[in-house]
Parts: C-alpha cells; sequence; structure tokens
C-alpha cells in the first residue's frame, strides 16, 4: 500500500548520472504517510520511514504518540505501550506485516521496547476495521511494515553507528545496525537486518503509595493519633515516604530476515521473521519509612498535625524503617516468523500465510526485608501536592547499621512465563466489473491456537538461616525472629533526586551479601519453589469466517467496502484453586503464601458478529470525506482468564480472577474529512463515537479468614476480596484535527520549513470499576492530547523538534487505598538533526526529553503519591548506506 511519492522539493534528493532518483528525509516521510493515508478507504494514519533503515524516532512507541489518538505510556523513560482513543493499551491490537504477535508476560498489549525500529517501512494507525482485518483490536490496530525483499525494489546496505548518552546515570552506551536488501536476481531477494542497543537508565524520585485510613482502636498496637487521650478517632495518613530509585540497564538485540521468490508474475511466495531478545535488568533501591507500622519498645505518637482529616504532619517513635535492594531481572525474548503465497490468475487472487510466534518471559524481583525502628516523623507543611519532609528525630540515626534487622530474603526468582501463538489462514479475491463500478469481491478464514502459561518461583530465606550462614547470632524476640544486618549495610546516596534524609541511607549491598552467602548457596538453603495457587494455562482457539465486498465507481471517486466477520474462541483455564485456610504470612509481613491448592479446569466459550462498513468519497481532487460503521470486539486480559487467586496479607486484599469472562465489544462510527495540498500538505478533521459493553467490574466482599504466622502463632484478619466480572457499559465521543504544512511557497532558502500537528479530544464516559459502587472514570486516558513540531530541510541539513502534550488522567481510580493514582499532565520535547556529507554518509543527533520533564502522580485529593525523574537522552552517531 505504501508508495514512493515525489518529493515536493529536489533538495533532499539523493543520485548521481544514470540512477532514478531516490527521495530521502523528513519530507519523504511525510508524503509516503500522507499517500498511505490517501489511498486506504479506512481511517488510517501512518508513519513512513524516511529511506530504508531510517525510521523518524529510535522507538516506534515515541513515533506513534505523534498520531492523532495515540497515547503512551513509558519504561525508564522510553516509549512502551500505545493507547488510541482513550481505550488502554490492551484494547490495541499489535501486529507485524499483518500477523498476531505474542507477547511477552501474556497480556493483550505489546510492548515497543521489544522490536527496534532500524528496519521498519512503516507503522499503520487502522481506527476503521474491515471485515477481512484480524479481531481483537477494539480501540484500533497498529501495523508494524517490514518491506520484503523485492517489494523494496533496490539493493541496499545500511549502517547505523551511534552513541547513547543518559543524563541521569551520566554514561555512554553503543546502538549499532546493520540492514541488507539484496536483489539477487529479477525472481529472488533476500534481507537481513541486525541490530544492538544498550543504555544505562536510571529513573528515581519520591514514593508515598497515598493516604492509608488509619482507625485508632483498630492499629496494632492501637495509637492515640492526635493525643486527645482516647482511640475513637479516624485519620488519613501518608503510608509511606520513600525513595524510590532504579539504577540499571536495558540490552536489546534484534534480528530480522526474509526470503521472497516470484517464479512469475502469478506467484509470489515468501519467508519472513524476526527475533528479538530483550534484557531489563536493574537494581531497585527503595527508602522506606513505614508509618503504617509502628511497634515496639517506646512506640508511639509524638506529634502531629490535623487538617480536613489527614495527618498533613506526623512525629512517632517505633516507626518501621526499611531499607531494601531489590534485583529485578526480566528478559524477554520473541520471536515471529511467517510462510505464504500469492497466486494471481487473470482476476483471480488468492493467498495463504501460516504464522508461528512465541514470546517468553523470565522474571526475577526479590529483595532484603531489613528494617529499623526509626524516631521519625513528616511534615507536608499544609500543601498536600508536595513532597513532604522527612526528619529523623530525638537521637536516631538513620546511618547507624547497628539498629538494623534482617528479617527474611525472598521472592521470585527466574519465574517463567510463555505466550505462543500459530494461526493459518486463506483468503479469495475475485474482480468483477458491474456498470461502470468496478468491485472486488473477498472471503476467507483463519484459525489461531494461543496458549499462555505462568510459573511461579519464589524462595524464602529465613533469618534464621542467615544469620547461620553468617555464624551470627539469631534473636527470636526481635521482630519475630532476625539477625543483624550490619555486615551487609553500605551507604548510597540519591540525593540529587529527593531530599537528603530520604536520598542517603544504608542499603543491602549484593556484593558483600553473596561474598558471605554465594548465590548457589543461597539457593540450596531456600530452593525456589512453585507457588501453584498463581500458577495457570489459558489457551484460546479462535475460528474466523468472512466475506467482504469492495467497491470503486465515479471515475475511482467514490470507493469502500462492506463486509461480515464471524468469530468463535472455545477457551480452557487450567489452574489450580486455593484453600484460604492454609494462608501462611511470612516474617516481615510482605509475602503471604497459599500452601494448599486443588487443579482446576474450566472451558468457556463465545461468538460474535462483526459487521462493518468504511466509505470514501472525494468531493474534489483534494478534498475526502470518509465515513465508517463497525462492531469490535477485545477479548479479556489473559491474566484475567486464569483460575488463580492472589493473596496480600500486608494490605489485606486478595484478588480472584474469572475464567468465564466475555469479550469487551463495541459498536462505532467513525467520520473524517481530508484535505490535501502540495504533495505532502493536509488538513483533516474525524469525529468518533464508541459505544463499549462488557467493561469489567470488580465484584468486592469481605471475607474474614485465620492466617498463620511464619514466627508462630496466628492471627484473624479481614480481607477485601476483588473478582472481576462483565457488566458494564461506556460511551467514548471525540474528535481529532491534524495539520501538516510544508512552506514551499515561501522563497528560498525558507522554503525548506514547515509545521505539523494534531489535537485530540475525548469525552470519557464512567464505567462502575466495584459492584455497588458509582461508576468512574476510565484509566489511561487523557481527555486532551496534543502534538505539534517544526522542520527545516534543506541542501542535506534537516531538524525537527516536536512537542507532545496530555492532560493529567486516571492511572488507577481506586488504588490500594481506595484514594486513586492520577497522573498529572505531562509535555515533553524531542529534537532531531541530521546532515549529509554525501549520498552516502549521514550524521544524525537527537534529544529525547529535552526539557527534562518529571512524571507527577497525586491521590483524588491532590496528595502527592509520587514523583518520577527519567533524565534527558541524547543519541548522536552516523549512518552509511550503499
Amino acid at each position: 500500500m505504501a508508495q514512493t511519492v515525489p518529493a515536493a522539493t529536489p533538495d533532499n534528493e539523493v543520485a548521481t548520472a544514470g540512477e532514478d532518483i531516490v527521495v530521502t528525509g523528513i519530507r519523504r516521510s511525510l508524503a509516503d504517510a500522507t499517500a498511505l493515508k490517501r489511498n486506504n478507504i479506512g481511517i488510517v494514519d501512518a508513519i513512513s520511514s524516511e529511506d530504508i533503515g531510517r525510521f523518524p524516532d529510535q522507538n516506534l512507541a515515541e513515533s506513534l504518540q505523534r498520531v492523532t489518538g495515540v497515547q503512551i505510556t513509558r519504561n525508564k523513560g522510553e516509549g512502551s505501550r500505545v493507547a488510541l482513543r482513550g481505550l488502554g493499551p490492551n484494547f490495541t491490537q499489535t501486529q507485524y506485516n499483518g500477523r498476531q504477535i505474542a507477547t511477552p508476560g501474556g497480556g493483550r498489549s505489546f510492548s515497543f521496547t521489544s522490536l527496534s525500529s532500524d528496519f521498519v517501512s512503516a507503522v499503520e494507525v487502522i481506527k476503521s476495521p474491515s471485515a477481512e482485518q484480524v479481531e481483537g483490536g477494539l480501540a484500533g490496530t497498529v501495523n508494524v511494515r517490514v518491506a520484503r525483499p523485492l517489494d523494496a525494489g533496490r539493493d541496499v546496505v545500511a549502517i547505523t553507528a551511534e552513541g547513547i548518552y543518559e543524563e541521569n546515570p551520566n554514561r555512554v552506551t553503543p546502538h549499532a545496525s546493520l540492514f541488507v536488501n539484496k536483489i539477487i536476481s529479477d525472481t529472488f531477494g533476500a534481507s537481513f537486518g541486525f541490530n544492538y542497543e544498550k543504555r544505562r537508565v536510571l529513573s528515581a524520585g519520591y514514593l508515598g503509595y497515598g493516604a492509608e485510613n488509619g482507625v485508632e482502636a483498630r492499629r496494632n498496637p492501637p495509637l492515640d493519633y492526635n493525643l486527645d487521650g482516647d482511640f475513637a478517632d479516624q485519620y488519613r495518613f501518608i503510608h509511606t515516604t520513600n525513595l524510590v530509585a532504579q539504577d540499571g540497564k536495558f540490552e536489546r538485540a534484534t534480528m530480522i530476515g526474509g526470503l521472497q521468490f516470484k517464479p512469475s508474475d502469478t506467484l509470489n511466495f515468501y519467508v519472513d521473521g524476526f527475533f528479538s531478545d530483550f534484557k531489563d535488568y536493574s537494581i531497585y533501591n527503595e527508602h522506606q519509612v513505614r508509618f503504617t507500622n509502628i511497634q515496639g519498645p517506646g512506640a508511639g505518637i509524638a506529634g502531629s498535625t490535623v487538617a480536613d482529616g489527614y495527618l498533613t504532619a506526623l512525629d512517632a517513635n517505633g516507626v518501621d524503617h526499611r531499607a531494601d535492594t531489590r534485583p529485578i531481572d526480566t528478559h524477554d525474548e520473541l520471536f515471529s516468523g511467517a510462510l505464504g503465497g500469492i497466486w494471481t490468475l487473470d482476476r483471480l487472487k488468492v493467498s495463504t500465510e501460516f504464522t508461528f510466534s512465541k514470546a517468553r518471559r523470565t522474571a526475577t524481583n526479590y529483595g532484603f526485608a531489613i528494617n529499623s525502628r526509626a524516631r521519625v516523623g513528616y511534615d507536608t507543611n499544609g500543601d498536600l501536592g508536595r513532597e513532604p519532609t522527612v526528619t529523623f528525630a530525638r537521637g536516631y540515626d538513620p546511618l547507624d547499621p547497628s539498629t538494623y534487622n534482617l528479617l527474611a530474603v525472598g521472592g521470585t526468582y527466574r519465574a517463567p512465563s510463555i505466550d505462543r501463538n500459530y494461526d493459518g489462514r486463506l483468503d479469495v479475491a475475485r474482480d468483477v466489473d458491474w456498470g461502470g463500478a468496478s468491485l472486488v469481491l473477498k472471503a476467507g478464514g483463519m484459525f489461531a491456537n494461543r496458549r499462555s502459561q505462568f510459573s511461579s518461583r519464589t524462595f524464602n530465606l529465613t533469618s534464621q538461616q542467615v544469620a547461620t550462614a553468617l555464624g551470627q547470632a539469631y534473636n527470636p524476640t526481635i521482630e519475630g525472629g532476625s539477625t543483624s544486618a550490619a555486615p551487609i549495610l553500605a551507604e548510597v546516596n540519591y540525593s540529587k533526586f529527593v531530599q537528603e534524609s530520604l536520598g542517603r541511607y544504608l542499603a543491602p549491598n549484593l556484593n558483600a551479601f553473596f561474598d558471605r552467602i554465594p548465590l548457589d548457596t543461597m539457593l540450596s538453603l531456600a530452593p525456589p519453589q512453585t507457588q501453584l495457587a498463581n500458577d495457570f494455562t489459558v489457551t484460546e482457539r479462535s475460528y474466523a469466517a468472512y466475506a467482504q465486498m469492495d467497491i470503486r465507481a465515479l471515475d475511482d471517486r467514490f470507493t469502500g467496502n462492506v463486509g461480515l466477520r464471524y468469530v468463535r474462541t472455545d477457551q480452557t483455564s487450567a489452574g489450580y484453586a486455593a484453600d484460604l485456610s492454609s494462608l501462611l504470612v511470612r516474617r516481615g509481613g510482605i509475602i503471604t503464601v497459599v500452601q494448599r491448592t486443588t487443579p482446576v479446569s474450566i472451558d468457556n466459550s463465545y461468538g460474535e458478529w462483526l459487521p462493518s462498513v468504511n466509505l470514501s468519497y472525494d468531493l474534489t481532487p483534494q478534498l475526502k470525506v470518509r465515513g465508517a460503521v463497525a462492531r469490535t470486539m477485545t477479548r479479556p486480559d489473559i491474566g484475567l482468564l486464569s483460575p488463580t487467586l492472589s493473596v496480600d496479607a500486608n494490605t489485606s486484599t486478595m484478588s480472584a480472577r474469572n475464567p468465564n469472562l466475555r469479550p469487551y465489544v463495541s459498536n462505532q462510527i467513525d467520520l473524517s474529512l481530508e484535505y490535501y495540498f502540495s504533495g505532502s500538505g493536509l488538513l483533516s478533521a474525524a469525529v468518533f463515537y464508541k459505544d463499549v459493553d462488557n467493561f469489567i467490574v470488580n465484584s468486592a466482599t469481605s471475607v474474614t479468614q485465620t492466617v498463620q504466622l511464619e514466627e508462630g502463632g496466628s492471627r484473624q484478619q479481614v480481607f477485601l476480596l476483588r473478582q472481576p466480572r462483565n457488566g458494564s457499559s461506556s460511551k467514548i465521543k471525540g474528535f481529532e484535527l491534524g495539520a501538516q504544512v510544508p512552506f514551499t511557497f515561501l522563497p528560498g532558502p525558507f522554503d525548506g520549513l514547515g509545521v505539523l500537528g494534531n489535537f485530540t479530544y475525548l469525552d470519557l464516559g464512567d464505567v462502575v470499576v466495584t459492584q455497588g459502587q458509582p461508576a468512574i472514570p476510565i484509566s489511561g486516558a487523557s481527555t486532551r492530547s496534543y502534538n505539534i513540531a517544526g522542520y527545516y530541510e534543506k541542501a542535506g541539513f534537516g531538524i525537527r523538534a516536536s512537542y507532545n502534550y496530555r492532560n493529567g488522567f486516571v492511572n488507577d481510580p481506586i488504588s490500594t487505598f481506595g484514594d486513586g493514582d492520577y497522573q498529572r499532565a505531562y509535555g515533553q520535547l524531542d529534537i532531531s538533526a541530521s546532515y549529509d556529507i554525501n549520498r552516502m554518509i549521514t550524521l544524525n543527533a537527537d534529544i529525547t526529553n529535552a526539557t527534562n520533564a518529571k512524571i507527577y502522580n497525586d491521590t483524588g485529593v491532590g496528595l502527592l503519591r509520587g514523583v518520577v525523574d527519567n533524565g534527558r537522552r541524547v543519541t548522536a552517531g552516523v549512518r552509511v548506506r550503499f
């Protein structure tokens, strides 16, 4: 569908005598994207590469945020997942060359950190579906396209070598790629690409978790927060004041390859695939002052300030003071391959394709339960929206290692999850002349088999085992059993990101710990075990058939399609039902274990009819109007379909899943008006409406359960049990405006200027999330977002500055303590520049987050939940093409 379109000016043409002119650069990218949008029947936006192996952004999600209606999430400052038109990432389907991709971690949303942009020719954002398209994207479909060897049309060798500078860790790391496209003969071509990228990342800041609801008489022991002599009061207080610093690295290797064989004009065979290996390793440093846990000798409230039901300041003795270091190691491997063929005979076209995709994630995340009992206070100074001041008082020294006790070491170790999908499809199309119109009659079918598995592997090294291994005393009376943490503690400093009282602290030194207790020894003392209550396998077998008619009439001024797709899904969810009478709480209170389970398997089936109509009419040669009506669906997230249940005694919550959930469905209408001018020039406006049913609702009930304590004894505890079910609906309305204006009408050298931008407004309906509770806003979507960019391209030099903005939105309307998690408005400026030394060599430089914008989160009443500093990123290097 993509075309090579003549550029608006010859300034970025690369050619020698006797060769075809090849247009590259910013205007090539914009012109190709405009042509793709204009020539499509449905409502589609796109981003195109500036040349083979040269995409506008290194990260695909960061490119997509410049498309109208697209909003993204970030992982340590790098674009990760894509949300479209007010619905979260799980409602957006991501495809590779039109086929489904398995997802590391087994969710519905795809993380673009797994895929390099170096080999991508275009990314399409399909907002109005047709019957022939694979179902699953209720919000829309993102299709990542990589050109096949013969379709690319020329021999290319492209080499990129860059350095990546990260401001926060103050480190430079490499990025290199090689792409080769070879036309071996008129009938056979091959392509190969390899990309390697490494980033040192440091995301740091303050995290408060929100405001816990404290009832004086129910605290253990009871606490007199306002010092009025009774325990009859109730106040909200800051659960924890916490430094969070993730100091680590991203490492990504991507390899693609393809073969294409056209033995005749009627036959076209291809095989292609890609493999991605992505490693995300970090040391997750926490310095917590946990005001939720006040115990021990002399514990009690020393002072407080109360305003509107909040403890805006709180000072206490015996506060749980934690020093934690968590090695977090996530390793994602992803493979996707396809074998297909196209047979064309006169007016008949038959296409078939078989694909296989498999993703595997191995996750490690364990920590050290180490605490002291501090004399400490926090003070918001009357402003809930600022980071509270933390002050250690009455002679307590937070840097004295002798006061710290080690309670346990434990967590997840190399837990695997696997997502595997294979499918096959057959499509038949027949051209038919009907009066003055040209018709294409299409029909086809598809089967898919997807299986997602999760296996837990957790270990727990007790303080008594640590004491024996270190040859030191074990004290059964302190913190329910502990040993001194002093031998493994060292001072660290992240005061650059938070106040010194939180940024400078003691934390476990991994080298010191493993010097004394080697990793093999630790795992032999506490072998990782499967927690069956968390393990599951979900298998989906889907079958689809469709019929569609495409029409082209009125001298090609009118185009459209009408179709109907039927999809049936058979699902089996297997796992283990939890025996709640077997709950065990580990020392430190962080880990809760379900000790007994029973195997269970549940089947679920459903079918959906999905009609669609897309119409397009050229009012003039430049002015086009489009309309679309469709019914779309998205299956529930895989994790929600398991028959498992997890328990957290620390927050008194239980989370059950539901294998009987049905898919989300939406009836939608789209209208757009587009004006094309001056090669790549475009003005557009669109309105849309979605009526979405089957939103997930969490039923909530109170459950009183006896829990066993690892240090001995038991206690009665009241849990809030949540389980998802279908039932809620919402209506989403909005409009989009877009502009792409090259200033070719200006005299030189100003004719190299251009601007582009877009604006999206969403009217988001509320959704009932908890049964019996009022409806609340849809999570993950900003009601307003815009992008604005200016560029200049002339005589081989190009520069672009892009600013992306989204207003505040709901992350989680409930969160841990019912006070919600809301992200403030966020805007980010990115700048890129390049210079063609000659037809073969290009120098380039990029600045990501040039203004060093930070991400802020609040509760529903404006209490600061957290602030994260991801820092700036600067990339510079050279690209060579032959």
